[in-house]
């Protein structure tokens, strides 16, 4: 009786091994597809103001730390804030939802930016669903604003 028990136990321990490990495996790809986008919101963000590759971006950080370096590109940026270039804007201040993001950065010789816009998704290459941001950057020097313009900022992703 008590050897039948145990290979009872045995079984589901065996099926139990069998869904954790193959079951991601042969259904890996669906699970990607059916998690929203809006799971994967935070990260480095991409743009530029006239098609520059690169030149801005931006870190949304949950917990204001700074996020893993991005194995394909160490010199990404890490630490949250708006980047012009390599120079870190930080954020003065920053609302952040599934719909949506904003920020404005402290001030640096006069310097400020602001955005304010929506999420999408799109798909990159491979990727079915990575997360964009489209909406409104502006740029002011002592208070005045010197350039604004509807950006795309692309999510960074690694291939």
């Amino acid at each position: 009786m008590i050897e039948g028990r145990f290979m009872f136990i045995n079984n589901r321990v065996w099926i139990a091994i069998f869904a954790t490990i193959f079951l991601p495996l042969t259904l890996g790809g669906q699970q990607q597809q059916e998690k929203p986008c809006s799971n994967y919101l935070q990260g480095l963000y991409y743009g530029s103001w006239d098609k520059q590759e690169g030149n801005l971006a931006f870190v949304i950080s949950p917990d204001g730390q700074p996020i893993p370096p991005k194995a394909n590109d160490e010199d990404a940026p890490t630490k949250p804030g708006f980047y012009e270039g390599q120079r870190l804007f930080e954020f003065a201040s920053s609302r952040f939802s599934s719909q949506g993001f904003t920020f404005r950065t402290i001030a640096i010789e006069g310097r400020t930016f602001s955005f304010n816009g929506r999420f999408g998704c799109e798909a990159v290459d491979v990727i079915p669903e990575v997360p964009y941001l489209e909406g409104e950057l502006t740029e002011a020097r002592n208070g005045r604003v010197v350039r604004r313009k509807k950006i795309h900022f692309g999510h960074a992703v690694i291939f």
